[in-house]
């Protein structure tokens, strides 16, 4: 969190760039600044949202494989986007702007909506535009890390997205991941914490990830929840991916494991009881895991690309 001075000065150098369309040399010379001072300014406003910059994407669909994606799992809705960008960045970007204007949609007869952070979540909670309100709760679903990474920073992105509608946050004050299963159930049993995740649990709307447990990009490795070698133990046994941080095997039951039960937060099973769940992911890499998490019966609505789509198809039922 930047203080009150740090985010107008932030504020203040973002305008004299983007909007007054100063250049840099002469930010700094009417600040009594350097340019590198500015230049790290700007960096830090984009890091840190003061300014944020939405880039309107031509979105191209691939109806063909919607259809058969809705019809070979049962979803309400598939969202799937067409050949386009070959950078893995920019395609993310592209499919969580289709997954926003999708959920914009939505929101306007919502009361609510939980979120279950990581990569995808924040690009589609950037991806919403910044003129579009909703009076709705913004319902933090998992704990928070003590060291997040700013796409794993669950309090902060909750925030902005409650600030971003112009609706109301509630948080889950606690720990992500207790010590053991015992902790677990105490810190559950909490009144703060138990009147947050009954309210996560009557949602209207869940807005959740899918991870694929390799070690090498996994957000449990990335925000320190378990290691390279626990990964790799669970895979050879049978896991295939994660949601909403819990981990599950390739026919979408949930994997029988420690790690499962010290998670705090929303579960497979109470996401399954909600009238919509969207999961947005992408990267053929991902195939297998997304591949569990539709058989989970957890989503009703998947977002994703159409290389990814076409290698779902090919998968075995």
């Amino acid at each position: 969190m930047i203080d009150s001075a740090q985010h107008e000065l932030l504020a203040k150098v973002a305008s004299m760039y983007y909007e007054r369309e100063m250049t840099q040399h002469e930010i700094a010379a009417a600040l009594d600044l350097s340019r590198v001072k500015i230049y790290r300014l700007l960096k830090e406003a984009r890091e840190t949202q003061v300014v944020r910059i939405l880039i309107d994407w031509h979105i191209k669909r691939a109806p063909a494989l919607e259809a058969q994606l809705v019809a070979r799992f049962g979803l309400d809705e598939a969202l799937v986007l067409g050949s386009g960008a070959t950078d893995s960045v920019l395609r993310l970007r592209q499919i969580a702007q289709l997954a926003a204007r999708y959920l914009e949609g939505l929101l306007a007869d919502a009361s609510s909506l939980s979120i279950c952070f990581g990569s995808s979540t924040y690009e589609v909670i950037n991806a919403i535009r910044l003129d579009f309100q909703a009076d709705i709760k913004v319902l933090q679903a998992t704990g928070s890390l003590s060291h997040a990474l700013k796409e794993f920073d669950s309090s902060a992105l909750t925030r902005q997205l409650a600030q971003k509608l112009g609706g109301e946050a509630l948080y889950l004050s606690c720990p992500l991941l207790a010590d053991d299963a015992e902790a677990a159930a105490i810190i559950r049993g909490q009144a703060v914490v138990a009147r947050t995740l009954e309210q996560v649990r009557r949602a209207d709307i869940a807005l959740v990830g899918i991870g694929d447990l390799d070690p090498g990009f996994s957000g449990f490795v990335r925000a320190g929840v378990a290691d390279s070698e626990q990964l790799r133990a669970y895979r050879e046994a049978g896991a295939v991916g994660d949601m909403a941080w819990q981990i599950f095997d390739g026919a979408g039951q949930l994997f029988p494991c420690a790690l499962n039960r010290r998670i705090i937060g929303v579960t497979l099973d109470e996401l399954r009881a909600l009238p919509q769940t969207i999961a947005v992911a992408t990267g053929v890499s991902k195939a297998a895991a997304i591949v569990g998490a539709l058989r989970s019966g957890a989503i009703n609505v998947l977002c994703t690309d159409e290389d990814t789509a076409g290698l779902i198809l090919q998968t075995e039922m």
